[in-house]
């Protein structure tokens, strides 16, 4: 079963993220637009089920485009990502105790 509260949180941390960074750039609007059906839906607590990996969209702006320069940008959409996914799954967590 899925975390709302924490897909809900961090949903809006990334969209506030987003949302600051914007004016600024045009590639993290790119994203924010890409991203908007999906954050609206988590906000209204419409996302019950774990995405797949795909159904996620924004990771090409990180692997193909610019993005990367915005560690923190990446970093919560990363996060998102994984609870968006179904969480943190035990090898992931076994990984991070270990580093």
């Amino acid at each position: 079963m899925m975390d709302q509260q924490r897909l809900q949180a961090l949903a809006t941390e990334l969209e506030q993220l987003l949302a600051r960074l914007t004016p600024a750039d045009g590639e993290v609007a790119d994203l924010r637009s890409a991203l908007a059906p999906l954050l609206a839906q988590v906000a209204a607590g419409a996302v019950s089920a774990p995405l797949a990996w795909g159904e996620i969209p924004g990771a090409r702006y990180f692997n193909e485009g610019g993005l990367r320069r915005y560690p923190e940008l990446e970093q919560t959409f990363a996060r998102f990502r994984i609870e968006a996914t179904g969480g943190e799954s035990p090898a992931l967590r076994k990984l991070r105790g270990e580093l």
